[in-house]
């Protein structure tokens, strides 16, 4: 019997390192990585998934929620001058001009009720903000 159990753990085990290993793979290796012009251009086609994009940091912004949180918003503008919102939860390390490196999830229209939308916005809660040296 306690064999069976072992065997049934083991397996267990590797099913719970399976899932954990595609969950970072969402995260990390299945990005698209484009420039915030190439996404203006055709939002519908980044509509919902997870990008990777580079630029450089405008107009940051630290602030607070009503209910404590820290967060972060800034401007990622590429060499062509296209700029895309970033959200991100913290209070993030960067400054006005800093190159970094953005992974999350676009949404062309995000709605925050009972009264916010944005557009055009990344999400970094499932990816991150690195700062580029």
């Amino acid at each position: 019997m306690r064999t069976d159990r072992s065997k049934i753990c083991s397996l267990l085990s590797v099913f719970i390192g399976i899932y954990l290993l595609s969950i970072a793979g969402t995260a990390t290796g299945q990005a698209i990585k484009a420039t915030p012009a190439e996404i203006l251009q055709s939002p519908d086609k980044y509509d919902g998934k997870m990008v990777q994009v580079e630029g450089k940091v405008v107009s940051p912004n630290f602030r607070t929620s009503k209910k404590g949180n820290a967060y972060t918003t800034f401007k990622v503008t590429d060499s062509q001058k296209s700029t895309l919102s970033v959200f991100s939860f913290g209070t993030l390390t960067i400054k006005e001009g800093d190159t970094v490196n953005v992974m999350g999830r676009f949404q062309k229209i995000k709605h925050v009720p009972p009264r916010y939308t944005f557009y055009n916005e990344i999400d970094t809660s499932e990816g991150s903000v690195e700062r580029i040296k």
